[in-house]
C-alpha cells in the first residue's frame, strides 16, 4: 500500500470497474454459473446501486480502483457480498483493509456477526481464517464462515 492509497465510498463511475471484476471472478472460479449470472445482471446491478455508498467501498491509487467489498446488512448481522483486489496489488494488504472497513462499519451500525461465502477454490478463503472467521458449515460449493464482531 503506498500513500496515495485510499479507502473511500463506491461511487456509480465505479460499476463499470465492479461488473468488469465480478465478471472476470465468474469466468474464473465459477464458469459454469456465468449464464445464470449474467441472466440476473439487472438484479445485480440495481443492488449494487443500492449498496452505494454505504455499504459498497472501493480501495483506489491516484483515483484509479484497486478493489471493492460490498456488503448487505440484516438484522444484527452483516453478509459480506463479495470482495476484490486486482490480482496485480493482491498480498500488499488492501484485501485486509476492505475486510476490517466491512467489520467496522458493520459493527458501527449495530452489527453483531459478519457472515461471508466463499467458493473452495478461491484462496481468499486465507484471508478470512487469518482475520478469525470460523467456517461454520457448506453450501454447495462454497465454505461458509462467520466472526462475532465486538465494538470499534
Amino acid at each position: 500500500m503506498t500513500t496515495s492509497t485510499r479507502l473511500r465510498p463506491a461511487e456509480v463511475k465505479d460499476l463499470p470497474f465492479i461488473f468488469s471484476k465480478e465478471l472476470e471472478y465468474m469466468e474464473t472460479i465459477e464458469p459454469d454459473g456465468v449464464p445464470g449470472w449474467m441472466s440476473a445482471i439487472e438484479v445485480n446491478l440495481a443492488d449494487w446501486i443500492d449498496y452505494l455508498p454505504h455499504t459498497l467501498f472501493c480501495v483506489d491509487e491516484d483515483g484509479q480502483p484497486l478493489g471493492y467489498a460490498m456488503w448487505a446488512v440484516e438484522g444484527d448481522s452483516a453478509t459480506l457480498v463479495s470482495i476484490h483486489v486486482l490480482e496485480s496489488h493482491r498480498r500488499h494488504g488492501l484485501g485486509r483493509l476492505l475486510l476490517d472497513a466491512f467489520e467496522q462499519e458493520t459493527s458501527q451500525s449495530g452489527v453483531r456477526i459478519a457472515k461471508l461465502g466463499v467458493h473452495r477454490n478461491n484462496q481468499a478463503r486465507l484471508l478470512y481464517e487469518d482475520a478469525t472467521y470460523e467456517i461454520t458449515g457448506q453450501d454447495g460449493d462454497y465454505v461458509l464462515f462467520s466472526k462475532a464482531l465486538g465494538e470499534f
